[in-house]
């Protein structure tokens, strides 16, 4: 179905009023673009989390945005004229309020550009030896090394974009060897987990608090892959608190336990990973922001877990240590 998307110019006083004089014009469902509310949103926030872009806290613009969609025909056209003629009556009438220039600007749109709009962000990444590739690109390995991990970034949280993944990612590249017993513990979208097994794991434990997505998820991505399902598992459960998930897991069984979480979850799965290796194991972490590094070396001493590596990337960090044999 062919669309026109208009976008009208206000201000974040304005928006209220804006959203008024569409639903009045029979406009519902609008988009709210306003870059001073979600710096408001994101300073007011930001004190209780790990970590925060200040980027984010800072408008880029003192206009705001309200967005909405009408059919291309005959239709549409007269409600884009009941709106300019509200619009006009609203600047004229707006009772002392800065609404801002009331513009209000269209382009056509379709059903199949929605839905294939996002996908020109996603292009092949390369992380070592690792390619990771979405669903619908095509990619010719260089060399007989590359590791093709085909994804569908629509699926789930985990693409390789972000730093701490493409932290992990080099680490299982390092530590993972051919025939090794590996949990992923908060797998996501399942990256880590399948690309344990294109690097030749046997065997794959993958478990994540979501029930629904990072489940759904790792078996689509798992699907993309050349990868025998019947060697992974996996499950929903929160081994910090239920112990029959850790049962589940099971204890002394993995060569390699990985986790690309953030700090507040690492420290206290550190006791259980080195529970959960084998002795000797490794535990592969990552999602540790400068700030919170400390803590976490401090975790690994006191769980026995040898540090062997720590890696950076833009603030970033990943630990990685042995269980002592």
């Amino acid at each position: 179905m062919e669309w026109i998307k208009s976008s009208i110019e206000t201000t974040s006083a304005g928006v209220e009023l804006v959203t008024s004089v569409l639903m009045q014009c029979n406009i519902a469902g609008v988009e709210i673009i306003d870059s001073q509310e979600r710096a408001r949103y994101f300073a007011d926030s930001a004190r209780t989390w790990d970590y925060a872009d200040e980027s984010l806290m800072v408008a880029d613009s003192e206009s705001a945005y309200v967005v909405f969609y009408v059919t291309a025909n005959a239709a549409g056209e007269k409600q884009l004229a009941e709106v300019g003629a509200a619009l006009l009556r609203l600047a004229n009438y707006a009772m002392g309020i800065s609404v801002g220039a009331l513009t209000m600007r269209q382009e056509h749109a379709n059903d199949e550009t929605w839905l294939n709009e996002w996908k020109k962000h996603f292009k092949p990444l390369r992380i070592g030896r690792v390619v990771v590739v979405p669903e619908w690109e095509t990619f010719v390995p260089e060399n007989d090394e590359d590791i093709i991990f085909m994804i569908d970034p629509g699926t789930a949280f985990g693409t390789g974009q972000h730093q701490t993944t493409q932290l992990c990612v080099h680490a299982v590249q390092k530590w993972v060897q051919a025939g090794d017993v590996v949990l992923d513990v908060g797998c996501g979208s399942g990256i880590l987990a399948i690309i344990s097994m294109l690097l030749g794991a046997s065997e794959v434990y993958a478990i994540d608090v979501d029930p629904a997505g990072a489940i759904a998820a790792t078996k689509k991505n798992t699907s993309l892959n050349p990868v025998d399902s019947a060697r992974l598992t996996i499950r929903s459960g929160d081994v910090l608190t239920d112990e029959s998930a850790r049962t589940d897991v099971g204890y002394a069984k993995y060569d390699v336990v990985v986790a690309n979480i953030v700090a507040d979850v690492i420290i206290p799965l550190a006791p259980l990973a080195a529970k959960f290796a084998k002795p000797g194991g490794l535990f592969v972490s990552s999602g540790i922001i400068s700030e919170r590094l400390d803590e976490v070396l401090l975790a690994f001493a006191a769980s026995n877990i040898i540090v062997l590596e720590v890696k950076e990337m833009e603030g970033w960090h990943s630990v990685v240590g042995r269980l002592h044999a």
